[in-house]
């Protein structure tokens, strides 16, 4: 019965942070805190523009959904003690430390926690182009699909690993409408930092 109760408190602790990080700190500050509040974006793209990501954050809330409900539900709150394992915590690490990395780079170069998760241009905007930045352009977007991958695995769920699939593939067409945004505001210099970097997998992507 205990051993019950604890997995039950690290599903409804897992529950409470996704609903948190998507909920919370994503949707509505986004979308509902006015732009009034502190925002120093030069320019900023709206839910029009950047689509993609209305729709990252719908399919990745439902993936962290469909994980729990699966191993609460389906596989009776019991962990697969098996191959899954290993991956699922390296990639959660891996996940987390790329996420708050690029959090602090991006905090450094004049966005703010919230911020950082809109496609803007701030004042005094300068290209990162150090640290985790020399090597792939996008880390916080790579921190953010092993993560989320990490989870799925972690719980044993395949419906909701190919659910955060599915995610993924909005946050790298947002990579496209991202990069091209970025060209238009730094030019040529960007155009150089893509030839000596990769978007997401060092040497593969």
């Amino acid at each position: 019965m205990r051993g019950t109760a604890f997995k039950r408190h690290i599903l409804w602790l897992s529950a409470a942070i996704c609903w948190k990080q998507y909920f919370v700190t994503f949707f509505v500050h986004s979308c509902l805190v006015s732009d009034k509040m502190g925002d120093n974006s030069a320019k900023k793209l709206g839910w029009k523009k950047d689509w993609p990501s209305l729709f990252y954050l719908v399919l990745a809330s439902t993936g962290f959904i469909v994980s729990i409900y699966d191993f609460w539900k389906l596989q009776n709150l019991s962990f697969q003690i098996g191959i899954m394992l290993v991956p699922a915590i390296l990639l959660l690490i891996m996940g987390g430390t790329l996420r708050i990395t690029s959090r602090k780079a991006l905090l450094k170069a004049g966005f703010t926690m919230v911020g950082s998760g809109k496609l803007q241009i701030v004042e005094n905007h300068r290209l990162l182009t150090d640290g985790v930045y020399s090597h792939i352009r996008h880390p916080l977007y790579l921190g953010e699909i092993t993560r989320n991958i990490g989870f799925a695995l972690l719980f044993s769920s395949l419906y909701g690993l190919a659910v955060m699939i599915i995610a993924s593939l909005f946050l790298i067409m947002r990579i496209h409408i991202e990069e091209k945004m970025l060209t238009s505001q730094f030019g040529k210099e960007y155009e150089e930092y893509m030839k000596k970097t990769y978007k997401l997998i060092p040497y593969i992507y």
